[in-house]
């Protein structure tokens, strides 16, 4: 990739100097007044010094625009999201649509132990869809198209998100942020020329005017040179990341007619997977399907064909068949709640003084083992996730949907089962923060859980406590301080 980076460089710099040597050719009358010297003696008095500053100053430029698009993403994931036009989900959303969205994506993270990325939506997106941004996974954040959520049924929304926590989870996102920022250098002269071109058409004078849009015209084409060495550059690094996405989407689902399905869906769509927004060249290498048209697609092509891809993840996979038995789209935000409730689940039954201990021993890992886990997901611990988040109560899964309800949530879980001290815990909780109240109507459905619930509950309610106010933050810190120290006593837990 670095080869095919300095290529680019030198390609745009050597287009440049041409421009700039035919500018000067054009601007010296005596030149062109001099019939009997030739266009290529013209140009071999061309000054060494307009080549030079030529080269210097647009190699400047390459490297500056993408040092300064590497530090404008250094918002992570949410800046990536803005820049495509997303918005953000809220967690309480009351669109079904998005609620499953969300849903499948907290499954995917309480799965693998990772904290919940943020989740967006491209709004006026037809197209079939996701991708996921960010530096690391704690700032991720994962998006999908409006045309997603309403053609793929939930096994194929799965199947997505599932190939984009390959991503988040396999350290690619890094990689592509990384890109996006390096390669806005060299496709930058190409967007000055067509902001000069499109000045011209405004301009009311019109002596000069022709000179000015041919050199816009020329720094124009100038872009296509690097647009050949971005996409070049992109095309040669994503596609196996994308076939090793596939298949770890396979392996944590272990469905892999969702993966193929939705694949099929953007085979049969009639506007694919393709994205109109503007930042759909520059993104082209994150998204989950090939989000602009491409000729020379095999040389050019960010993702792998579609059949290929599909022929991949499941070689018995027949569309026609597929097609016949496949689900309709559901609205349903999540699979059916646990009938059995709470139980099922490790310490969930047991008395309050035995339940750190009950819980370790069924667990039966270490500590370093366990953390050796974290990052890492299979069908079994989606299976798992699944079953306990449709176990939490319901009050308590809506309260987690919002800032003020999932700070409460996470206040409630350090309030001891013993009343006197649970007094005491509330009344220092009601002195230094708001959530005193809220965090008292939530104990009724925290105190009968296990241990194995209360990580996960704290990671759904991290997604909804980060983007909230600094206030509100403050506050959640306080009330958790208030809490763990009202009986002067500090346990692990």
């Amino acid at each position: 990739m670095v080869l095919l980076f300095l290529l680019a460089v030198v390609a745009v710099v050597a287009a440049v100097d041409l421009v700039l040597a035919c500018v000067w050719v054009w601007g010296q009358s005596e030149l062109k007044s001099n019939e009997t010297l030739t266009l290529a003696q013209q140009f071999r008095l061309v000054p060494a010094s307009v080549y030079a500053w030529g080269a210097v100053c647009t190699a400047g430029l390459i490297f500056l625009v993408s040092l300064f698009n590497v530090v404008k993403l250094g918002g992570g994931g949410a800046t990536v999201a803005e820049m495509a036009g997303a918005r953000r989900i809220a967690p309480n959303g009351a669109d079904p649509l998005e609620r499953r969205f969300v849903n499948v994506v907290e499954e995917m993270a309480i799965a693998s132990g990772v904290r919940v990325p943020q989740v967006y939506i491209m709004d006026g997106e037809r197209g079939i869809n996701a991708f996921a941004a960010g530096w690391d996974v704690s700032g991720a954040v994962v998006a999908a198209t409006r045309g997603a959520l309403e053609t793929l049924n939930r096994d194929e929304l799965q199947g997505v998100v599932a190939h984009e926590f390959s991503h988040i989870l396999n350290g690619d996102m890094r990689l592509n942020i990384r890109m996006l920022g390096v390669l806005a250098g060299i496709v930058f002269i190409g967007s000055i020329g067509e902001f000069v071109m499109r000045s011209t058409r405004r301009s009311r004078d019109s002596k000069g005017v022709g000179g000015v849009f041919f050199f816009g015209l020329a720094l124009f084409i100038i872009g296509y040179v690097g647009l050949f060495f971005a996409r070049l550059i992109k095309a040669a690094v994503s596609r196996q990341r994308e076939f090793l996405a596939d298949a770890s989407s396979v392996q944590f689902t272990r469905n892999p007619d969702g993966i193929a399905g939705a694949l099929d869906q953007i085979r049969t769509a009639s506007g694919g997977a393709l994205i109109s927004a503007r930042c759909a060249e520059d993104l082209s290498h994150m998204f989950f399907g090939q989000s602009v048209r491409v000729w020379m697609h095999g040389l050019f092509a960010t993702h792998p064909s579609l059949d290929e891809r599909i022929e991949r993840v499941n070689p018995r996979f027949k569309a026609p068949a597929y097609r016949d038995k496949r689900p309709a789209v559901a609205a349903s935000a999540a699979p059916a709640p646990s009938p059995e409730g709470a139980a099922g689940f490790a310490g969930e039954a047991a008395p309050a003084g035995r339940r750190a201990r009950d819980a370790g021993a069924a667990w039966g890992r270490s500590p370093e083992e366990s953390a050796k886990l974290v990052g890492t997901l299979d069908a079994g611990k989606l299976d798992y996730a699944t079953r306990l988040l449709a176990a939490l109560p319901a009050p308590l899964r809506e309260a987690l949907r919002e800032p003020e309800g999932a700070s409460a949530a996470m206040v409630a879980l350090l309030i001891a089962p013993k009343e006197d001290v649970m007094q005491k815990q509330l009344q220092a909780v009601a002195a230094a923060s708001i959530f005193a109240e809220r965090a008292r109507e939530l104990l009724q459905h925290t105190r009968g859980l296990g241990l194995g619930f209360h990580l996960p509950i704290i990671d759904l309610a991290l997604a909804s406590v980060k983007p909230a106010s600094e206030s509100t933050k403050k506050a959640l810190i306080a009330a958790l301080e208030a809490a763990a120290y009202a009986d002067r006593r500090v346990s692990l837990h």
